[in-house]
């Protein structure tokens, strides 16, 4: 399956209104895919040619609610149904001080990272954390914001995706997921090494409150998902975050349209009292427990915060064979 994922809203400090990551799950069986496809060109073909920008494409902000409403109707709702998974956060609950907290517990596991590798005398290593840590420290409060509520929606999206497949009985496609994401900061090969260092540490700890869901049959039977992404009776995504998930420009893949297109959605429904009989039908598509995830960052006491090395997913020991918690059920 492609798991799509674009945002809506600024993420300013201080601002009062919610702002989006939503991950839209297209299954990837051929006649499903290219079904789903068509479907979003007949839609798009069928709006004003006014509305296209300097790229030929159409953006979602442009679009009336009644046109949103279609949008539901003839590709989100037409089968086969595209699944969401969307994540959202209210800057105004989220000061900076608290922003700041959260930022130096994590900078402290980096730093003691980069300091292993050059105990264990891997200079090269010790120098590209050394710069991961400073990239790091100097991301704005918005761009800190976006990483983390990204990573977030990376995370749920992919048990989602697990989930829904075992449930819905295609998971025959899992060895074929892939993650596509609407370009926006992340643009320079250096960044993207960085951000996919913050993913996997999202993944290491979302796994220990939310585990990955898997049949206890896959693990006495076989089954490929398995096989292609474990090592050692672990669970490990290295593959499948590095060579399956990618930042792209929308204009070259309509899996972010429709993406954008259910931010916008969700982003007038609770901003702006508006697209309610649009929002009503996409809500049928949010996956899980079908409720908004809403992400805020606890205070507590940085005074009294002590490093554990046991609880640092940047240790060199971690990193090199990364671990993920199994929930077999």
């Amino acid at each position: 399956m492609v798991i799509a994922i674009d945002e809506s809203g600024s993420f300013a400090e201080g601002t009062e209104t919610r702002h989006f990551f939503a991950a839209v799950h297209l299954r990837q069986r051929r006649t499903l895919y290219k079904l789903k496809q068509n479907q979003f060109l007949d839609w798009e073909r069928s709006l004003s040619s006014a509305l296209k920008n300097g790229r030929g494409e159409i953006k979602s902000s442009v679009l009336s609610d009644d046109e949103l409403v279609k949008f539901t109707h003839r590709v989100m709702c037409a089968h086969p149904y595209v699944g969401i998974t969307p994540f959202s956060i209210r800057p105004a609950d989220n000061p900076k001080a608290i922003v700041d907290k959260h930022r130096a517990v994590q900078l402290a596991g980096i730093r003691e990272g980069a300091r292993e590798y050059s105990v264990e005398g891997k200079p090269d290593m010790a120098k590209r954390y050394q710069e991961f840590g400073n990239w790091f420290e100097k991301l704005s409060y918005v761009q800190y914001l976006k990483i983390v509520v990204l990573g977030e929606c990376v995370t749920a999206a992919m048990v989602n995706a697990i989930g829904h497949s075992i449930t819905g009985h295609y998971d025959e496609e899992l060895t074929r997921m892939r993650f596509q994401i609407d370009r926006d900061f992340i643009r320079e090969p250096v960044h993207n090494w960085f951000w996919h260092e913050v993913l996997r540490n999202q993944l290491w700890n979302s796994s220990k409150q939310n585990p990955i869901p898997l049949l206890k049959r896959w693990k006495q039977k076989g089954h490929p998902f398995l096989k292609k992404y474990s090592r050692s009776g672990q669970l490990d995504f290295n593959e499948l975050f590095w060579k399956q998930c990618e930042f792209v420009t929308s204009h070259e893949h309509f899996e972010i349209l429709i993406a954008d297109a259910v931010s916008t959605i969700i982003s007038r429904f609770f901003n702006q009292r508006r697209c309610a009989q649009a929002y009503r039908l996409i809500k049928k598509c949010f996956l899980a427990d079908g409720k908004m995830q809403q992400l805020l960052l606890n205070d507590f006491d940085v005074n009294a915060y002590r490093y554990d090395p046991n609880d640092n997913p940047w240790k060199s020991s971690k990193r090199s064979d990364p671990k993920y918690e199994n929930a077999v059920s």
